[in-house]
């Protein structure tokens, strides 16, 4: 068994599936099992899926993996193919991609003084995603189908204005988890129930032990270093250092050290409480 072959023979040996795996002398060519690959595991030029089924690549790449594929398609001349982006991808890649291509394709549409040719691209994505869901029994998302139907610019323009309000909607419902998420962290960190606070919204928060101000972002300042920082704090310019920090902006409402920006109410709080507790 030979696995060091010419381009041509890893196509074929790869059709065969006769043996487990084949390559080109310089590597850039080859198989693994049910998979055949130009450059290396992140280009999948085409994966069995059954004994005489391939999905196969729909996308390019370099010159040679252009060849490749070329290759490959002519060996595997006598398989069923269905084309996708990846044919060792999950299903949401695939789709995301045909979603991307169909609203390049919308958009030139929307132009186009002779929008047949759009159209007929819009159909040609529309087969490939249709057979693809057919052979896994799977719903097309209904973003990508609502595209797939058009067959009008002015259908197109309906289109795109239904997603921009959906993705309001998308953000609007992301930044309300979003901020919901992010209170009962700040709930816990204030609690001592978790050390920091992963990201912020807007600003950074401060607590207090016993012998230091706490910053959400875990840094430590000794409670008599923050109390003389404190009395001259918002005298303070763009520039200023204090510790080994800078200040990069100020104004009525907060301040921002290094990469801490805290509103001057949360200081306020936090030197209240140590005042309290001395």
């Amino acid at each position: 068994m030979r696995k060091v072959v010419s381009s041509h023979e890893v196509a074929h040996l790869f059709n065969g599936q006769n043996q487990s795996t084949a390559t080109t002398q310089t590597r850039n060519f080859y198989f693994n099992g049910t998979r055949i690959y130009s450059y290396g595991s992140h280009f999948c030029i085409a994966r069995f899926v059954d004994h005489n089924t391939l999905l196969f690549t729909e996308r390019g790449y370099s010159n040679t993996t252009a060849k490749h594929i070329a290759i490959t398609r002519s060996a595997t001349s006598n398989r069923d193919k269905i084309y996708c982006a990846y044919p060792d991808g999950g299903h949401e890649a695939n789709f995301d991609y045909w979603i991307t291509d169909a609203e390049r394709i919308g958009q030139s549409l929307i132009k186009a003084r002779k929008p047949a040719k759009y159209i007929s691209e819009l159909e040609h994505v529309k087969y490939r995603a249709e057979k693809y869901a057919s052979y896994f029994n799977i719903e097309i998302p209904a973003r990508l189908k609502s595209i797939l139907d058009v067959t009008s610019a002015y259908q197109y323009m309906d289109h795109a204005s239904s997603v921009a309000e959906f993705n309001k909607q998308e953000a609007r419902r992301k930044a309300r988890e979003q901020a919901k998420a992010h209170a009962k962290q700040l709930k816990d960190w204030r609690a001592f129930k978790v050390s920091n606070i992963y990201g912020r919204i807007e600003y950074d928060y401060l607590r207090v032990t016993d012998t230091d101000f706490e910053t959400s972002q875990r840094v430590k300042i000794p409670v008599n270093i923050g109390l003389r920082l404190y009395k001259t704090i918002r005298t303070l310019k763009p520039g200023d250092a204090f510790l080994s920090y800078q200040v990069k902006d100020i104004t009525d409402t907060f301040i921002q050290i290094g990469c801490h920006k805290i509103a001057f109410k949360e200081i306020d709080n936090a030197v209240s409480k140590v005042t309290q507790l001395v």
